[in-house]
């Protein structure tokens, strides 16, 4: 009988050992998991940022921005700005079903700046001649400028949550910041199109 139970108990506690073992792998496949789900939330947030696409930017996060109503003239100038972002992910904690990454943007400086300057070269170039309308004229000078234009660098801070198994962004004040400048500098001079 006392046989019987010392390989009872054994048994029981090689039983018990392979099912902690069992949930500690579990436990780190789902961190692995989760770290690989937020970065490539993180990239395809920040290439749809780069595309100036707000549907796409929307697929990435828990509550819609408004779409812009904005031609295709505006998108196309505010993109020659916008892929001229690169980034960074420097950390991303992740506790739970919440998690917080940190990112260093570098993105053309003065978008007011680039759109002045490019609005002149348009002007320019339609009293020298050219054949190419103004919108395609002001596109043209938008993303020349925005190629040779000064660089700042930014830490952003982008907040993300879990649902159902799936990562979405909730906040992410500084990139939304940044989209906002780009196309406010954009629609500005585009207005005077129709002034």
């Amino acid at each position: 009988m006392r046989y019987n139970k010392r390989i009872f108990f054994r048994l029981l506690s090689s039983v018990i050992a392979l099912i902690v073992a069992m949930s500690f792998i579990s436990c780190g496949e789902n961190k692995s998991n989760d770290a690989s789900m937020t970065e490539s939330l993180i990239e395809s947030y920040m290439k749809a940022f780069r595309d100036f696409n707000i549907s796409d930017i929307n697929k990435c996060c828990l509550a819609d921005r408004d779409i812009y109503d904005d031609s295709k003239d505006v998108v196309k100038a505010c993109r020659a700005i916008s892929n001229r972002t690169e980034w960074e992910i420097l950390d991303i904690s992740i506790d739970g079903s919440s998690a917080i990454a940190q990112l260093r943007l570098t993105i053309p400086s003065d978008t007011d700046t680039i759109c002045g300057s490019a609005l002149n070269d348009a002007v320019k170039a339609l009293d020298s001649g050219s054949d190419d309308s103004y919108a395609d004229l002001l596109i043209s000078a938008i993303r020349k400028r925005a190629a040779s234009a000064k660089t700042e660098e930014i830490s952003v801070e982008i907040n993300m949550t879990k649902v159902e198994n799936k990562w979405y962004i909730v906040k992410s004040l500084g990139v939304n910041r940044k989209l906002s400048d780009i196309r406010t500098s954009v629609t500005a001079v585009f207005s005077m199109l129709e002034g």
